[in-house]
């Protein structure tokens, strides 16, 4: 069994080598190849069936021993038989003169064939190399010992005594039919091996169109949601389960098309409706109040009009913004752009703000890193940013800006040394009109979070928070590529 055991091993590496050598062809090939799953499932039936091959081998191997044990030991049974009905076994004379003629030259395929008086003297054997001499008698192990396979299961052999008291010893080595029969399986198994191979081959094309078939869908719902609102997924004529796919999704975007269209029209319609009216209150309330002949009371009440009717304008025109960006129609031109001056261009914009917040405004930044995406809505992104950070942590010395590797993104941050927002409220600060400092009495709307987060999405990043200990970290993550 040594033997057996030492070929399955050698196998098992042969096929685990072979594995790995496809694996790495797939890999360099395509990165999420092995992923799919349509190449996932074939390498568990791949998987399965060298299981069950392996099975299969070692079964055959130990049902093939078996039977050619019991095959030979009816060889030498049939041979003595014939011995005995030929007279043969009668004298040890009359055998050696027989064996002699059977036997011409001593050979290694041969069965092994001694003769021995009763006294141990060797009288005939057919083996390259002459046995030793001893006194076994019929003791079969012994006999074995004296040809030299001495403890080997691989001999099989049978002692019987002639009529003048001396010994025949008949035996069988098995392993070089052994060797004959296991080259059956083995060339089986190699034969199931190479078209399981295949399978994986075939199995790897398919893999790589479902693989192409995602990313293309992937990629024109991207660009659907960036607003690219006349993109459709690609239908194949193949008529493939991604078709269908496909095909209810453009169903379901041309739905959400006509309704956004709708919208638009309806939002349209009613800002215009608005937008003009109050324009035109803000413009005669401008013209009211440059009169001369107004009290100061009277002067006061129209000002305060005046600035909440501005202040109902500033409102809409933000709303409108945010679902510009939401829905990517706003104006935007995507391209690499340098984050160091980026943000020494908002930090001298924000200094004699922050100045009169009494803070200052520090670039942690010292190497140019490139960032790709619109730099206006970026620096559009990072000034609201900053601006809640001035509102919230004035007085408290300074406020940080840098780019930070963040959660696997590229992230411009901003910290401030301010009460910062507790986390169990860091997604409530995105929603729209949220003012989570009211109690601090600060002027806003709650739309400035809700912005910065639009316009991350529209750059395929997030927005994310953390504790800055003391104070607030805000991370404009952005898409790498």
């Amino acid at each position: 069994m040594p033997a057996n055991s030492s070929g399955l091993r050698m196998l098992m590496r042969q096929m685990q080598m072979k594995l790995h050598h496809w694996q790495a062809i797939g890999a360099s090939y395509d990165p999420d190849f092995l992923s799919t799953s349509n190449f996932r499932q074939a390498i568990t039936i791949v998987y399965l069936f060298m299981i069950m091959m392996l099975g299969c081998i070692v079964g055959f191997s130990v049902l093939s021993e078996s039977l050619l044990r019991t095959h030979v030991h009816d060889i030498i049974m049939n041979d003595i038989y014939n011995y005995s009905a030929k007279s043969r076994l009668k004298d040890s004379a009359s055998l050696v003169a027989h064996l002699r003629q059977e036997y011409h030259e001593p050979s290694d395929e041969l069965p092994m064939v001694m003769v021995m008086a009763d006294d141990g003297r060797l009288i005939y054997h057919n083996t390259p190399n002459a046995p030793a001499s001893g006194q076994c008698q019929m003791n079969v192990e012994c006999l074995k010992g004296l040809l030299g396979v001495a403890g080997s299961n691989k001999v099989i052999g049978l002692a019987v005594r002639l009529d003048d008291g001396a010994i025949l010893f008949r035996a069988y080595n098995i392993v070089p039919m052994l060797e004959r029969v296991r080259t059956i399986p083995l060339v089986a198994g190699a034969g199931l091996f190479i078209v399981l191979m295949f399978c994986l081959l075939v199995s790897r094309h398919f893999s790589l169109r479902s693989l192409n078939s995602v990313r293309q869908i992937r990629e024109a719902l991207h660009r659907y949601s960036t607003g690219e609102q006349h993109v459709r997924m690609p239908v194949s004529p193949y008529g493939n389960d991604f078709d269908g796919l496909c095909a209810d999704i453009n169903q379901n975007l041309e739905r959400i098309d006509r309704l956004m269209t709708q919208v638009r029209s309806t939002a349209g319609h009613v800002a215009h409706e608005l937008r003009t009216p109050l324009t035109h209150l803000q413009n005669r309330l401008y013209t009211l109040a440059e009169r001369d002949d107004l009290s100061d009371s009277v002067r006061h009440e129209i000002d305060g009009a005046f600035s909440e009717v501005q202040s109902v304008l500033t409102l809409f025109r933000n709303v409108m913004r945010i679902g510009e960006i939401e829905s990517g129609r706003c104006v935007h031109q995507f391209e690499d752009f340098c984050a160091q001056q980026l943000l020494h261009d908002l930090a001298e914009y924000y200094q004699p703000l922050a100045e009169e917040h009494q803070c200052s405004l520090v670039v942690d930044l010292s190497a140019g890193i490139q960032l790709f995406g619109d730099r206006a809505l970026v620096f559009q992104a990072m000034a609201n940013l900053i601006e809640n950070a001035l509102k919230y942590a004035a007085g408290t010395g300074r406020i940080m800006l840098g780019v930070q590797l963040y959660r696997g993104w590229l992230a411009l941050c901003v910290r401030d040394y301010g009460p910062g927002i507790p986390p169990t409220l860091y997604q409530a600060a995105t929603e729209r009109f949220q003012r989570l400092g009211q109690e601090r009495n600060q002027n806003g709307y709650g739309l400035g979070l809700s912005l910065v987060k639009a316009i991350a999405e529209l750059h395929g990043g997030k927005l994310y928070f953390g504790a800055g200990e003391p104070g607030l970290v805000a991370y404009l993550c952005l898409n790498r590529s």
